[in-house]
């Protein structure tokens, strides 16, 4: 009987050790990012010396960074933005409007999700070359938008997918036009769809390196790039304390969502 509460007591361990293990994994990096923004010795990696706020203080000074923050917003918000404008009703017509060609576009947009980036920004930096169109932050909108489309469009589709069709036909035997069931049914019942797939959206544009390397310029380089280019010359726990300000940004805007506005970012 021993041997066997022993046994079950492992058995219902290993999944807690492997759960605990995998969030370590995760989690980990993040841990020594966050410990080496506050530590203060001036080099790293370095074993903890002392707290402070020095690097914090240090990167608000340097505007380098601070506009390339903020140029790295307006691409993941206008990218993110515009394939949601544009994914949205697309994926609402692969769903529930059948036409040929619908099970084409869909697998076309999966194929996009597995085209190296490398390509992609070669194909996009010869396109505008061959057009004659000057490098800007709208031409980098746009080859984010086409970047992260597909990630709209599987977030949306997935969540149509789960909704009950006859919600829309209840609505509309009611009297309700396509529209007023369009914005009163269908997006509110999809909001965590269109939601994750926006947020997705604008992680993978805001953390982008190849795509913005081929297609930005010195006025309009984004935030990963500026700090590729410092780390190619000096290591300094200025760029844990980037990192640090982005990891706190992301944990309040996943705290808003989740209690705030009551969405859920996964569906």
């Amino acid at each position: 009987m021993k041997i066997i509460k022993v046994f079950s007591l492992v058995g219902r361990t290993i999944p807690y050790a492997f759960l605990i293990l995998v969030y370590a994994f995760i989690l980990g990096p993040l841990v020594v990012v966050l410990i080496t923004a506050f530590n203060s010795y001036p080099t790293y990696p370095a074993a903890f010396e002392s707290f402070t706020l020095k690097w914090f203080q240090e990167l608000a000074t340097r505007v380098e960074f601070t506009r390339a923050f903020l140029t790295s917003i307006s691409v993941g918000v206008g990218a993110a933005g515009l394939a949601s404008l544009l994914g949205i009703p697309l994926s609402i017509s692969i769903v529930r409007r059948e036409f040929k060609g619908a099970g084409a576009i869909n697998t076309l947009f999966n194929v996009s999700l597995i085209i190296p980036t490398l390509a992609l920004s070669v194909a996009l930096l010869q396109m505008f070359s061959l057009l004659k169109i000057r490098l800007s932050v709208i031409t980098l909108i746009l080859a984010h938008t086409i970047m992260v489309m597909p990630f709209v469009v599987r977030a949306a589709v997935s969540s149509l997918q789960f909704m009950d069709p006859f919600l829309e036909e209840a609505a509309m035997t009611l009297g309700a036009n396509r529209l007023t069931t369009l914005f009163r049914i269908v997006l509110p019942q999809i909001r965590g769809g269109i939601t994750a797939g926006f947020a997705l959206s604008f992680v993978l544009s805001f953390i982008n390196v190849t795509l913005s390397i081929f297609l930005s310029t010195a006025g309009t380089s984004t935030l990963p790039i500026r700090v590729f280019a410092y780390m190619e010359t000096r290591m300094s726990p200025m760029v844990a304390a980037i990192g640090a300000v982005i990891i706190f940004m992301a944990l309040i805007v996943s705290i808003f969502l989740e209690r705030v506005a009551k969405v859920r970012l996964f569906v």
